[in-house]
């Protein structure tokens, strides 16, 4: 069982990422936008963030470098919609140090394979 952030403004995909995780025998603590998950990740280290990158106040990309920053071994899973005129965010989340992305709407069976790809302890290649 591993911790997980998941960083979302809107509280349906957050409530149902909740589900899909905790079915899965993770635990799961939650942040409504970027300062949230700052302060959280600021006192705790959970495996992974699952971090929305468009929030108010602060944003995914904000997280991202202060993770990078303080060089905590976080894994980050950047979830966005899809590209903004051709703006790609979630290459531009890769660059800043995301481990891997997904583009919103995703399936559940696609977004677990995802998260326990991320918290393998035989990762290697993502850190």
């Amino acid at each position: 069982m591993a911790t997980i952030l998941v960083a979302d403004d809107d509280p349906q995909l957050r409530a149902w990422i909740r589900r899909i995780l905790e079915s899965s025998g993770h635990q799961v603590e939650e942040a409504r936008d970027g300062k949230e998950a700052l302060a959280y990740l600021k006192q705790a280290e959970p495996a992974l963030v699952v971090l929305d990158l468009f929030m108010p106040n602060v944003d995914g990309l904000e997280v991202i470098l202060y993770l990078r920053s303080c060089a905590k071994p976080v894994k980050i899973l950047a979830l966005s919609a899809n590209p903004i005129d051709g703006y790609n965010t979630c290459r531009t989340a890769e660059v800043f140090g995301a481990h891997d992305t997904m583009v919103k709407p995703f399936d559940a069976a696609t977004f677990v394979q995802h998260v326990e790809r991320l918290i393998s302890p035989h990762d290697e290649d993502l850190g």
